[in-house]
């Protein structure tokens, strides 16, 4: 259930993904003092393992370490919790080397106990972490995570010296240390997690191991300051909690907060107002996929046909106003290895080649009716309609079928469904193109649930995978991109952009593909405690 909440995820939090004044490049000498104000929708839980919404990602990633973490700019792996790392050849058997200046924020060092004990509250049975199948190449995960399973830990992860952690994998993955780097992946202590009242409510108030800590918490309120020994040019951030994103972006507007998400329908507003520096291009792609089970899409003509059908430039425009932008492609802008028009004429909209296609399909009579399957929301069910009048300009006549979320989930794995909606990355997303097309196109992945099978794509992608160099890992990953899209297994629709405004007066805030920023990089150019 957890992965295919992950396939949907992306559009129930499309708003809070959709949200500049301030600058995000380095104008200047950095400087220091002074306190960053964040706004944001009350978070739930500040426990990084419960991180469901970008917000709650945003602040794990201000609080919390895990082992590795990424360059802004690049994203390229760099040390976190983790000094070092090393593997073997097949790129199953890794060890992690802890920085021995890693510190929770209580003072303790953080040790391979520590380590295990974070990743295994995510992985096993019962947990309710999105983000904990991303672990199922670890050696016993489905022995510990599966309800019928009788493991006590999880055999894959074990802890050598006090300061080395042991990673043993059923398969390679030589993108193991970017997968480790997921801020909901963060290291914990225990003892504050399993804590008694009246200690403080980890959720509420919890000891941290990044490089801020918690100074103090109210119900509307929450104020960071440096960890001891890290290093950052504000003296504190306070994170201002609203009701919704709307009153978190009349708070900026009120000069009460520096930054901000921005509401969908203030997007044009921010953009005319502020600049545009506050958006970027978030790690989502949205997209409907073909039950390719299903005798009717057996023949890739038709498959073909209805993507050629389906004007996703006049859907992005019309129902989302241009708050996300439309797309050919599997994996998102801003991820090594993105590649500009991987599908090509292919996924162009073109009614005369669809009618062509379906001519050379159908030479006897009409094409199979066929479903649209997707949750039941406004803008899905909008977004249905419009590909149901593309499909029937063409000649092909499709029925809406729209589920309750809660039924969705199901049914999207139960074998019936046909044009079906689906979405991926988001919360679930580490910046390699592998984490956009092996969990989704490889022969008998659990999130395959296309049921795509092709042998020379599911090559590529092992290739990849056990594939050290990084550039010749970006090149088999998308040559398997091509591939895949050339099979027609999905529609793309869309990808989601982050939309949020930053004050005047800060600068060096940089926001990556994954919704987040580094605050300790940022400074402010004025305000009280500014040197």
């Amino acid at each position: 259930m957890r992965r295919l909440t992950a396939l949907l995820l992306c559009a129930l939090f499309l708003g809070a993904c959709t949200g500049g004044g301030g600058s995000s490049k380095n104008n200047g000498k950095p400087r220091s003092g002074g306190t960053f104000r964040i706004g944001m929708e009350r978070p739930r839980s500040l426990d990084p393992a419960q991180a469901h919404t970008p917000e709650e990602i945003l602040l794990a990633d201000q609080m919390f370490d895990s082992l590795t973490t990424y360059d802004p700019a690049t994203l390229a792996v760099q040390p976190a919790v983790a000094a070092s790392w090393t593997t073997t050849p097949d790129q199953q058997h890794w060890d992690f080397t802890i920085s021995p200046t890693a510190k929770f924020s209580n003072g303790r060092p953080i040790t391979g106990t520590d380590v295990k004990y974070s990743l295994e509250r995510l992985a096993r049975r019962g947990s309710t972490a999105t983000t904990s199948f991303l672990l199922e190449p670890v050696t016993g995960f489905a022995a510990f995570n599966d309800p019928k399973g009788t493991a006590n830990d999880l055999a894959g992860i074990k802890v050598g010296a006090p300061n080395v952690v042991h990673f043993d994998l059923d398969q390679p993955l030589s993108t193991l240390p970017a997968l480790l780097g997921n801020p909901t992946f963060a290291i914990v202590a225990s003892e504050a997690v399993e804590a008694k009242p009246p200690a403080p409510d980890f959720n509420r108030e919890p000891v941290t191991s990044g490089p801020f800590r918690v100074r103090s918490r109210s119900d509307n309120l929450l104020s960071l300051v440096p960890a001891q020994g890290a290093k950052a040019n504000v003296s504190a951030v306070e994170v201002h909690f609203y009701g919704d994103e709307a009153a978190a972006y009349a708070a900026f507007n009120r000069k009460a907060v520096d930054w901000s998400p921005v509401p969908p329908d203030r997007v044009d507003e921010v953009a005319e107002k502020h600049g545009r520096s506050g958006f970027k291009p978030y790690a989502t792609v949205g997209f409907y996929g073909f039950n390719l089970k299903s005798p009717k899409f057996a023949d890739v003509r038709f498959r073909e046909a209805i993507v050629a059908a389906i004007d996703r430039n006049a859907i992005v425009r019309g129902i989302y106003n241009g708050t996300v932008r439309a797309t050919s492609r599997l994996v998102p802008d801003g991820i090594p290895g993105s590649q500009p028009d991987p599908c090509g004429q292919k996924c162009e909209h073109d009614p005369a080649k669809a009618r062509a296609l379906i001519k050379d399909a159908f030479p006897t009579g009409p094409p199979p009716d066929i479903q649209i399957d997707f949750d039941q929301d406004t803008t899905q069910e909008s977004i249905a309609k419009a590909m149901q009048s593309n499909l029937k300009d063409v000649g092909i006549t499709a029925n809406l079928r729209p589920h309750p979320y809660t039924d969705y989930l199901n049914f999207a794995l139960g074998g019936t469904q046909e044009l079906f909606r689906l979405g991926w990355g988001g919360l679930t997303a580490y910046p390699t193109a592998d984490a956009f097309l092996t969990p989704l196109f490889l022969t008998g992945s659990h999130e395959n649930v296309t049921q795509f099978s092709n042998p020379q794509v599911d090559t590529m992608l092992r290739a990849g995978r056990v594939e050290a160099d990084d550039a010749k890992r970006v090149a088999s990953d998308q040559q398997a991109e091509h591939l895949i899209l050339d099979q027609v297994p999905v529609v793309p629709i869309f990808e989601i952009e982050t939309h949020s405004v930053i004050a005047d007066r800060v600068k060096g805030l940089v926001l990556t593909v994954l919704g987040t920023f580094d605050a300790t990089k940022l400074w402010l150019t004025s305000g009280p405690g500014v040197k």
